[in-house]
């Protein structure tokens, strides 16, 4: 999700875990059916949940989209640097 959507669920963006580490923050990463950031990937952003209900899965919803969206917008500035750098 966007920083900003991860802040406004989570507080903060954790700082990058070491290779093979999880990130610092207060959360059983092991729990089922509930909205958390993820164990490795939190630091860019990233949320999960195990094992969701179809309660879960519909709040769930949403995010996914703006991940959607979100992934499609990089690639787009993406396409349009490259372009620009073939000129």
């Amino acid at each position: 999700v966007r920083k900003q959507t991860f802040r406004t669920l989570f507080a903060e963006l954790p700082q990058r875990p070491n290779k093979g580490c999880i990130v610092d923050m207060p959360y059983d990463f092991t729990a089922k059916d509930v909205i958390m950031p993820h164990p490795v990937y939190a630091w860019m952003g990233w949320i999960c949940a195990l094992t969701p209900s179809e309660i879960t899965f519909e709040s769930l919803k949403p995010y996914i989209l703006e991940s959607f969206e979100y992934a499609k917008e990089k690639f787009s500035k993406r396409k349009t640097r490259a372009a620009e750098i073939k000129i």
